[in-house]
């Protein structure tokens, strides 16, 4: 489904922005792409803010002791986003603002351990529109989940990073698999937003 911000009841998530993509912050995890996703990411959180969309911001954090990674360690990704460190921590350029939602992880996907599914349906939102990190970890996972309860999803493709390209391109590739029209870009969402800001109070359903 092609994005339709006119029509749809749409929420922003904010995937891991976290502070280890930020400058003078030391990252445990390589990246790929963030100098110029979370600009663009910016601009389309700015945009759903003028528009009064509600934003969830997600960001992975691990207990100091160690005992919440599971299986997260047994593949290529070192310790990382443990609580008690930098790097973990909102991006600034991205922090939360009041009226906003705040939410912590342990998992990958946004909807594992979290109350992210009871948050969204006390929003009555249809749609979720995904901006930030990995393209082809959480951001992918979440995506994933999101479209198999039947939520209409949407990933703005230049406003995501991930590990390394092949996998960041194959991720949005395996996405727009999953539904047709899901990528979009920054722009479009912006242009969307903005017409919504133009409207009379009160006059989306």
């Amino acid at each position: 489904m092609q994005l339709d911000l006119a029509a749809m009841k749409a929420a922003l998530i904010v995937v891991d922005i976290q502070a280890g993509v930020a400058e003078g912050v030391e990252a445990s995890l390589p990246h790929v792409g963030q100098e110029d996703a979370v600009p663009k990411a910016v601009s389309v959180l700015a945009a759903a803010r003028a528009a009064g969309m509600p934003i969830i911001h997600f960001k992975e954090v691990h207990r100091k002791e160690m005992v919440d990674f599971g299986r997260e360690l047994d593949g290529d990704e070192p310790v990382h986003c443990v609580e008690t460190w930098p790097e973990a921590q909102y991006h600034p350029d991205t922090f939360p603002i009041d009226g906003e939602f705040p939410m912590q992880k342990r998992r990958y996907s946004c909807f594992v351990g979290t109350d992210l599914e009871i948050l969204l349906r006390g929003l009555k939102v249809d749609t979720l529109v995904l901006v930030g990190a990995m393209t082809n970890v959480c951001v992918h996972y979440t995506f994933a989940e999101g479209h198999q309860n039947d939520y209409h999803m949407h990933v703005v493709e230049d406003a995501v990073y991930g590990s390394d390209w092949p996998a960041h391109d194959a991720a949005l590739i395996a996405m727009e698999y999953l539904q047709h029209g899901a990528r979009i870009t920054a722009d479009q969402f912006v242009d969307q937003a903005n017409e919504l800001t133009k409207q009379p109070v009160g006059a989306k359903a």
